[in-house]
């Protein structure tokens, strides 16, 4: 009789089954062991890096890419809590990962032992511990929550004694899971909706994370062609409506810059918006909100919310509004005030050049498949306003927690996800230096990344809050780091783009 799986055996093969084709983490001498060992044996990749935090975040933006759930293993004690800003990352980003901590077996050790899931609780949807006898039926229960509406991260400890023993019981039939079902909008709602959509002359849609799905990004397309009217996007939903669209007008980040389009509408239609994706700010437009969306929550007050698969919502409001009364002209215009606005808070142009000349040249070297991954700081804006994109997933960054140091693991991620399609990491000289040692990673494994780094010497944003508060320059500023000389001291090749050397 074929002995049954370990408990390691049977988390990496409830992984794969689901879809997962690699793991990413720093191993400690423990349960990451065995995994490490089931993951050759599965035909599963085990990616090394050189943080905990970058491996979370390579776990969380393949699962955003991939559609399966992420994982990523550390060791007890300090590596869990190396990995907590990478579980925050996927936790606000609403991306499905399994973060694998070892623990200690026994309660009564000290050494490196604190309550680990305690630690994750703000973060995680839930923690599991594993063992022999129930491993099985958690080991779906965890997955299936981190899969469940709203998709986020779920904490497993494994300790090394569970981990080599064997399930006491057989696991459930592996296979892949049907993708979450959402409840229906009543009629009373649909024709609610209807009412507000049929009224209106000047609608606008806002279009957020939930709609960068299939069926849910085809629907959107379908309801813009026939409202025939503006389009924002947020950050982490650009691409949903490609580039090139002349009705897309810009992002929209719940800040000033989107308030011309939107305060001349009569409708503004959220489609798969987060409340995790704008800014705190008070809502400041007259003109009804209408909410599309899989799971209530808008950030704002709304007139009316068809909740559930935004696909079936968007089609139970075809035929209510027979187009607009937008021109052409005008929707060109706020796309082009809106992009006059893309300049660098303060001017900064690190090292001379104008950070929107580094990012328009960049896109003219790059191959029209390239993707963008776009750290958080002061270059963010002309990239994301500049950097083109055509289809959901084209452009990478972290909006709902905005973390630092995001760029260049989430390149290493999208390169391994698809080897074929090469990946431009923006970043500042602040974000690449929380996680330079990523680069030796990137050599590592060969991926095709180039990284464009904005160096200043300085938290840009930060610096110019302090300024126009008023206060003297202090803890905002460092001195000069040559990062190309430390890429190449990690085995990649590095350049120094000096202010008087041509960018193209």
């Amino acid at each position: 009789m074929t002995p049954l799986p370990t408990v390691a055996e049977a988390l990496v093969g409830a992984l794969k089954a689901r879809g997962l084709r690699r793991i990413f983490g720093v191993p400690g001498g423990g349960s990451s062991l065995d995994i490490i060992a089931a993951t050759e044996a599965q035909g599963i990749d085990f990616v090394l890096t050189q943080t905990e935090t970058a491996a979370a975040i390579m776990a969380a933006v393949t699962a955003e890419l991939s559609g399966a759930p992420g994982a990523a293993i550390t060791t007890v004690g300090p590596g869990a809590a190396s990995a907590v800003n990478g579980v925050a990352y996927a936790a606000l980003e609403r991306a499905p990962m399994l973060l694998i901590t070892d623990c200690v077996d026994t309660a009564a050790s000290l050494h490196q032992g604190f309550d680990q899931g305690a630690m994750f609780a703000p973060l995680a949807k839930a923690t599991w511990t594993l063992g022999a006898e129930d491993a099985a039926a958690s080991i779906e229960a965890a997955l299936d929550t981190a899969m469940a509406p709203l998709a986020g991260p779920v904490h497993i400890e494994l300790g090394a004694r569970a981990a080599a023993a064997r399930l006491t019981r057989s696991a459930p039939l592996a296979s892949a899971k049907p993708g979450p079902r959402h409840d229906q909008p009543s009629e009373r709602e649909v024709a609610r909706a209807r009412t507000l959509l049929a009224a209106c002359r000047r609608p606008v849609v806002v279009a957020g994370l939930h709609a960068r799905d299939g069926a849910a990004a085809a629907a959107l397309q379908h309801l813009v062609d026939g409202l025939e009217c503006p389009v924002l996007v947020t950050y982490k939903a650009k691409g949903v409506v490609a580039d090139r669209d002349p009705r897309l007008v810009g992002a929209f980040t719940g800040g000033t810059a989107e308030a011309d389009c939107l305060g001349a509408a009569d409708l503004i239609l959220f489609y798969g918006v987060d409340p995790l994706e704008p800014i705190s700010r008070a809502w400041p437009y007259r003109a009804p909100l209408l909410e599309l969306a899989t799971v209530a929550g808008a950030p704002y007050p709304v007139a009316a919310a068809l909740i559930g698969a935004l696909d079936g919502s968007a089609e139970r409001l075809r035929g209510a509004n027979a187009g607009s009364d937008w021109e052409a002209s005008e929707i060109a215009g706020l796309r082009d005030a809106m992009r006059a606005r893309l300049t660098v808070p303060g001017g900064g142009g690190g090292n001379g050049h104008d950070p929107r000349a580094v990012v328009e040249a960049a896109q003219r070297a790059a191959p029209e498949s390239c993707r963008a991954t776009v750290d958080s700081g002061a270059h963010m804006f002309p990239a994301m306003g500049l950097w083109r994109a055509e289809r959901p997933h084209d452009v990478l960054k972290s909006c709902g927690l905005s973390t630092m140091a995001f760029a260049l693991p989430a390149a290493i991620a999208a390169a391994l996800e698809e080897p074929a399609r090469p990946v431009i990491a923006f970043t500042g000289d602040a974000g690449l230096m929380m996680c330079l040692s990523e680069l030796a990673t990137a050599v590592r494994l060969g991926v095709r990344i180039v990284v464009i780094v904005f160096n200043d010497a300085a938290l840009s944003l930060i610096d110019i809050k302090q300024q126009k508060q008023g206060r003297a320059c202090r803890g905002v500023r460092y001195p000069s780091v040559d990062l190309a000389a430390a890429a190449r001291a990690l085995g990649c090749h590095g350049w120094r783009v000096e202010p008087d050397m041509p960018l193209a």
